[in-house]
C-alpha cells in the first residue's frame, strides 16, 4: 500500500515565513523610529521643495533682498546698475530668473538695481526769446529757475547766457537759471540831484528809463520831495529799460 504523502502547512505557518514576517518588522520598525528622530533632531523637510520666487520688480533693494531671502534664495546684485527714466534710484528694475518661476530652496536670484533717469545735458538756448528758451529747456526735461537781466550788445529780451552753461550734464528735473539782456548801454543817465521826485520821474521816462527804488530821508537836507542822491551815478551807460533808484527828502521833514 503505498505512503499517503503528508500535506505541507501554509506558508504564513511555516517556522521560515515566521522568521521572515518577524525580520521585515525590525526593519520596518527601525526605519520608522530613525524618521521620527531625524524629524526631531532637523524640522525642516529631509527633501527640499520647490519655492516660487517672488516678484520684487519696483521695490528698493532692502525689502527686495529682505523678501527673498525669507524665502530661502540667496540673493545676488548685478555688477552695475542701470540708468532708468522712471524707476527711482536703488529700486529693482529686474531679477532673474523673474518672479513666479519655482525653485529649489537655497536656490540664487539676481537683481539689477535702477541707477535713476541718465543725466542729460543743458541744451544751448543762446539768443532765443525767453519763451522759446522756457519750452527747448522743457522739452529737454529741465526747468528754468531764476530769470535775471544784464545791459548786453544783444538785443532786449534775448537770452544771453545759462547757469549752468550749455553742454553741462545735470539730472532731468533739475533748475536752469537764465540770463536775458537787457539791450545795449547806450543811455548816459542824467543828473538828477536837485529836482523834485516828479521831475526826475519824468525826465528818465524820456529817455526810457524808469525809476527803481525810491528811499525816503529824514535828515534835513533839501525842501521836502527834493532828490539827495541818485544810483547809478550820472553820465553812467544804461540799456533802455534801466532802473535808477533815489534817495529823496521826507515831505514830512520841517
Amino acid at each position: 500500500m503505498a505512503r499517503l504523502k503528508r500535506e505541507r502547512p501554509p506558508f504564513l505557518a511555516t517556522v521560515r515565513s515566521r522568521r521572515v514576517l518577524i525580520g521585515t518588522g525590525v526593519v520596518l520598525g527601525a526605519a520608522l523610529a530613525g524618521y521620527a528622530g531625524a524629524l526631531l533632531l532637523y524640522p525642516a523637510p529631509l527633501v527640499a521643495r520647490d519655492e516660487r520666487v517672488a516678484l520684487v520688480i519696483g521695490l528698493p533693494l532692502e525689502a527686495a533682498t529682505r523678501e527673498l531671502e525669507q524665502q530661502g534664495f540667496r540673493v545676488k546684485l548685478a555688477s552695475a546698475a542701470e540708468p532708468d527714466p522712471t524707476v527711482p534710484k536703488g529700486y529693482v528694475t529686474w531679477q532673474e530668473p523673474p518672479g513666479f518661476v519655482e525653485l529649489p530652496e537655497g536656490s540664487q536670484v539676481e537683481l539689477t538695481v535702477s541707477d535713476g533717469p541718465a543725466a542729460a545735458t543743458v541744451p544751448d538756448v543762446l539768443q532765443f526769446d525767453l519763451d522759446h528758451a522756457r519750452r527747448v529747456l522743457a522739452a529737454a526735461g529741465f526747468a528754468v529757475g531764476g530769470i535775471d537781466s544784464i545791459p548786453s550788445a544783444a538785443e532786449a529780451g534775448v537770452v544771453v547766457s545759462t547757469r549752468p552753461a550749455a553742454g553741462t550734464p545735470r539730472q532731468p528735473g533739475s533748475r536752469v537759471e537764465v540770463v536775458v539782456s537787457r539791450g545795449p548801454a547806450a543811455i548816459r543817465i542824467p543828473d538828477l540831484v536837485g529836482m523834485s521826485e516828479t521831475d526826475a520821474r519824468t525826465r528818465l521816462d524820456e529817455l526810457g528809463l524808469r525809476v527803481g527804488l525810491v528811499r525816503k530821508s529824514r535828515d534835513g537836507r533839501g525842501r521836502p520831495g527834493l532828490v539827495l542822491t541818485q544810483r547809478p551815478r550820472p553820465g553812467v551807460l544804461s540799456p533802455k529799460g534801466g532802473r535808477v533808484d533815489l534817495t529823496v527828502s521826507d515831505a514830512r521833514t520841517r
